[in-house]
């Protein structure tokens, strides 16, 4: 029996929407699962990517009138300690005639437990154990950073006895020194900001020293020029610190504004070059 003109369009249109509902049930499903192999390629990509590097750079400089350093009260050994009849100087605060301040320490702040990745480079450069000397009565260098579990040599240029005490919020060693000797340390705790080292014996003689798990740590040179190479590509916070000033929240930087305790934050691209460029701090930050 033939159907009814009537029931035949009705048949007709549930079926066109039938496929129709058909079809966009497959298209959603397929972008579905198109799109979730994509993310997971994506996802896959990102967890075997080499790292990329980049490099951060700047120059410390001091402004206002900057006074003639103290001398030491050297009070024994002066045979040794005294050079050309000139006592020594405190180097506590050293500026350049241009203005440059030396010993700044600049320091990646990692929050929490984030990790950083580290390039090969500072791998093989720690295998070589560090040097801090006793030169005529003078820590040298004056500041120094050493990584957790790097050997740090402490040497005694001198024909006279020394003592290197070296104290951290994490770490501490009390070695004497005889004269033209050397001890080798290390040290296991990571620590936030700088700590002291002082010879017992030699009440004037002082530096500073940084133990740190990450290389990311630059100090300024004489002319108060920085530069950490190799820092991984993305965006991180750096701290500016010196003995004198602690953390230099009032430095002057073109684009930035330190935190409180003396921190910014920088992003790098593959194969940048920050060059932060002039950073200028007060001689009254600086407990002068």
């Amino acid at each position: 029996m033939a159907m009814p003109c009537a029931t035949i369009r009705v048949f007709l249109k549930q079926l066109v929407l039938a496929v129709a509902i058909a079809g966009l049930c497959f298209g959603v499903a397929t972008g579905s699962y198109t799109f979730a192999q994509e993310q997971a390629a994506a996802q896959e990509n990102a967890a075997t990517q080499e790292p990329v590097w980049a490099t951060l750079k700047g120059k410390f400089l001091v402004e206002g009138e900057i006074p003639v350093n103290p001398d030491e009260a050297v009070d024994k050994d002066q045979g040794i300690c005294v050079i050309d009849g000139q006592m020594p100087k405190d180097d506590n605060l050293i500026v350049s005639d241009e203005g440059g301040l030396r010993d700044v320490f600049v320091m990646m702040l990692l929050k929490g437990d984030e990790k950083v990745p580290v390039h090969p480079q500072y791998e093989n450069a720690d295998a070589k154990p560090l040097l801090l000397d006793n030169v005529r009565c003078r820590f040298e260098p004056h500041a120094l950073f050493v990584r957790t579990g790097q050997k740090l040599l402490l040497k005694n240029s001198d024909e006279v006895g020394h003592n290197c005490h070296i104290i951290t919020f994490g770490n501490e060693e009390n070695i004497n020194l005889a004269q033209l000797s050397e001890v080798e340390v290390k040290f296991n705790v990571s620590d936030k900001v700088p700590g002291n080292v002082v010879c017992d014996i030699h009440k004037w003689m002082d530096a500073v020293i940084l133990v740190r798990d990450e290389p990311y740590v630059g100090i300024s040179a004489k002319d108060g020029t920085f530069t950490i190479a190799n820092v991984p590509a993305g965006t991180w916070s750096f701290q500016f610190w010196h003995k004198k000033g602690g953390y230099l929240r009032d430095l002057k930087i073109d684009g930035y504004e330190p935190g409180r305790r003396g921190e910014i934050e920088v992003t790098f691209a593959d194969g940048d070059v920050l060059d932060l460029g002039e950073m200028k701090i007060s001689i009254d930050a600086l407990g002068k």
